[in-house]
């Protein structure tokens, strides 16, 4: 009876690991955005919950002729559900990357999806590509887009769907001209077809550009956005003075708040 009972404790433990492992490995999972074409404010969806609702909003709107309070909240949810897109569609990656990488040995379609990411995303080994797909505070990216974009009011953000004012320096991507030079030269600013695409060219700016490197270093260390709005210091020539802005908008907004929000689990499919 003894044994029994030994075999029966030794079935159920491979059962239940088995239905974890299962459970967890949930490579296929897919956001089931919801594109929502918008023709003013009063078109963004309320968010009254931390589960939110996909919507990709197709283009920008501007928010100038709201009072501040309104303009705000507009704004934020006019952004959020975007900015959880791309970070739960990174970390969908990340674990598909994370499991490839503990197999014994790749298959041809892992080793091609590998090798695209890698390109992607600059990383020269596994190892790297993993660090560069991690994400951070959620407050951080809300308070860079409203910062660069003047709270939903610039050109770039209105004609461009540019948040988070993205340089072009390839002639073959769409962008607009901005209105000023730099040095006498003409400077470009990046086009994106959604909100969404440009939340992607943001995160994958901070993956691979230089001067984000120690930011990379920190992300992988720490979640506390305080600490990691030290390491944008090159976002922004204005430096120091950029790197308290975003301080201050984090805290005088309370936006760490919408760290713990999430895509609502039924937008997502396996």
């Amino acid at each position: 009876m003894k044994n029994n009972h030994k075999g029966f404790y030794i079935l159920f433990t491979i059962l239940f690991v088995s239905l974890f492992v299962l459970g967890s490995c949930n490579t296929d999972e897919k956001v089931k955005i919801i594109e929502k074409p918008i023709n003013s404010a009063n078109d963004i969806v309320a968010i009254t919950d931390s589960l939110v609702i996909p919507y990709v909003y197709t283009s920008a709107v501007s928010l100038n002729n709201l009072p501040v309070a309104e303009k705000k909240k507009k704004f934020f949810e006019m952004m959020l559900p975007a900015i959880l897109v791309a970070k739960k569609e990174l970390a969908i990656r990340l674990q598909q990357v994370t499991e490839i990488s503990n197999k014994s040995s790749m298959s041809p379609k892992d080793s091609t999806f590998i090798d695209s990411l890698k390109i992607e995303y600059e990383a020269i080994n596994i190892e790297m590509l993993k660090s560069r797909l991690h994400t951070f505070p959620v407050c951080i990216v809300l308070a860079q887009s409203a910062i660069e974009s003047g709270w939903g009011t610039s050109r770039f953000f209105l004609e461009a769907n540019n948040p988070f004012g993205l340089w072009s320096f390839d002639p073959k991507q769409e962008r607009i001209e901005a209105s000023s030079t730099r040095d006498g030269t003409k400077v470009y600013l990046r086009k994106f077809n959604n909100l969404e695409e440009a939340i992607d060219a943001y995160y994958t700016t901070l993956a691979t550009g230089g001067p984000f490197r120690d930011f990379r270093a920190a992300r992988l260390k720490t979640n506390d956005p305080y600490d990691l709005v030290n390491y944008l210091i090159d976002y922004s020539e204005r430096r120091e003075a950029y790197v308290d802005e975003v301080k201050g908008v984090i805290k005088g907004n309370n936006l760490v708040v919408y760290d713990t929000y999430k895509i609502a689990p039924e937008y997502i499919s396996n």
